[in-house]
């Protein structure tokens, strides 16, 4: 392990403070009544005495992921079922099926083939890497939901890392240029998600009420048409901030473009494990992204296993018994691979993650968000309404998840702006106003499931919240000025109309 992570284990004074003030900070919430009732500031103490501890490392951040239940254990603020059952996510399957079948990316050299080609491409420039996996992340999230986007090309570039010498998740956490890296495939995966409908969880809530307020189906197109100019705006926007602030404690990895062609050439040919596990790969996130073009030819219990999730746990389950052809008595994935290259620390991360916001939506924390937040809506004009929307949608955003804060703000976006202008369906631009800002969730480890997966393999999360505050900070001011200008100024109909009419 390395000196840094031991420095923050416990076993000294300066550490030992670390741990306490935690739990601390936790009973300080719990005797402020701004806070809520009992349950809410259980809530809130829970959110900030992780994010406290993760931020500070002040023990292993596997430990940290089990706050949650070390609480219940004292003070059953909801049923232990329900706590336990928190951390088991839908997108579970997907995400161990995903590290499973990148360890035999890893035992037979396919991680290394793909890192040398993107070096090629790319170079070792490490800003260059960061931009580069910032890019394709957010635009493939146009498509694909943020975990999965996440859960697809954090272990590519973990390869690459590892390639560059990067090869334990101590040695990523405390190099910035590492976690530079993993946080901009967390970002892009994030920030692309509400450039259409097929992009994450809060797209698909947000466009659910949308349609239910309106009263009719809005089109993938009507949608994108909307959406994705500020969305290409904030990628730029956050492109710029990322070359010019977060800066590598390196400027290049090892190697250089010669370099690397010579290694590609001394793997030689693509071998027939490596093939398996590419194809196979490959197969299922093509029918993940044509999934909309055939899913309602494929309804009912008997097609459930075309679920991506499926797909990816069915494949990796089924490497364990396709001998290698290379290595005779061993399959293309075993237990001894498993054991050397499997990323364990997701297991924890990951679902702490997801359970940290289920638990702040259950407990009631993020509806008092959102109250707080409401009272800043009531009253001011135009301006300062928009300004308040998207505010308040990405604060809640950071400290539960996205979904979670679409789910709380568009109903009242819509409650709120109903007859806004004396429209009939006045809400719509503050649905668009604050659907974009609900995706620029940067900083917690729980905002969404791609900043969970990323902190499982080594990404620094003090490094993540304290960039990921200034970058949703810059974020917002670029979608809320964008759509002052188009709703408060212009006062276009492409936004302020529902789409279709």
């Amino acid at each position: 392990m390395s000196e840094s992570l031991v420095e923050s284990q416990p076993g000294n004074g300066r550490n030992w403070l670390h741990i306490l003030l935690g739990p601390a900070i936790f009973l300080a919430v719990q005797l402020l009544p701004f806070f809520g009732p009992p349950n809410a500031r259980v809530g809130f103490g829970i959110l900030f005495w992780m994010v406290y501890w993760w931020v500070t490392v002040a023990v292993d951040i596997k430990v940290t992921c089990l706050v949650p239940v070390f609480v219940v254990a004292f003070y059953e603020y909801m049923p232990i079922a329900k706590v336990m059952q928190a951390y088991i996510d839908k997108e579970f399957l997907l995400i161990l099926g995903t590290s499973i079948v990148t360890v035999a990316w890893a035992r037979w050299g396919f991680a290394r083939r793909i890192a040398l080609h993107f070096l090629l491409r790319f170079g070792n420039d490490t800003r260059k890497q960061m931009i580069g996996w910032f890019l394709l992340t957010s635009f493939v999230s146009f498509i694909m939901g943020n975990t999965a986007v996440a859960a697809i090309f954090a272990p590519v570039a973990v390869a690459a890392l590892i390639y560059a010498g990067f090869e334990t998740f101590e040695q990523r956490w405390n190099s910035n240029a590492a976690s530079n890296v993993l946080i901009a495939v967390a970002w892009g995966a994030s920030l692309g998600g509400m450039a259409t409908p097929l992009g994450g969880g809060q797209a698909v809530v947000t466009l659910g009420m949308l349609q239910k307020y309106i009263g009719h189906e809005v089109y993938l197109l009507d949608w994108a048409v909307r959406m994705i100019p500020v969305s290409l705006l904030v990628i730029a926007a956050m492109s710029a901030f990322m070359w010019l602030f977060m800066k590598p404690e390196v400027e290049t990895f090892k190697g250089g473009r010669e370099f690397y062609r010579k290694e590609l050439d001394a793997m030689g040919p693509f071998s027939y494990e490596e093939k398996v596990a590419c194809y196979g790969f490959l197969l299922i996130v093509a029918t993940a992204l044509l999934r909309p073009a055939y899913v309602d030819l494929v309804k009912g219990p008997l097609f459930a296993w075309l679920e991506p999730g499926r797909m990816f746990f069915i494949l990796a389950i089924g490497l364990f018994f396709m001998p290698s052809r290379r290595q005779k008595g061993e399959n293309i994935v075993s237990i001894s691979s498993l054991a050397k290259h499997f990323p364990l620390a997701i297991l924890f991360i990951w679902p702490a993650s997801m359970a940290l916001g289920q638990i702040l939506n259950q407990t009631g924390a993020s509806a008092m968000i959102g109250q707080w937040l409401g009272s800043m809506f009531a009253s001011g004009g135009d301006i300062s309404a928009i300004v308040a929307f998207s505010l308040g949608g990405n604060a809640l955003s950071q400290v539960t998840s996205d979904t979670a804060a679409a789910g709380v703000m568009i109903p009242m976006a819509i409650e709120t702006f109903k007859h806004w202008g004396g429209m009939e369906y006045g809400a719509v631009p503050f649905i668009w106003a604050v659907g974009a800002a609900i995706s620029w969730s940067y900083a917690v480890a729980s905002s969404t499931g791609a900043q969970g997966i990323v902190a499982g393999f080594g990404a620094n999360l003090k490094r993540m919240f304290v960039y990921g505050m200034i970058g949703a900070l810059i974020s917002v001011a670029v979608s809320t000025l964008y759509f002052i200008f188009f709703i408060a100024v212009l006062k276009s109909d492409f936004y302020l109309l529902p789409p279709g009419l």
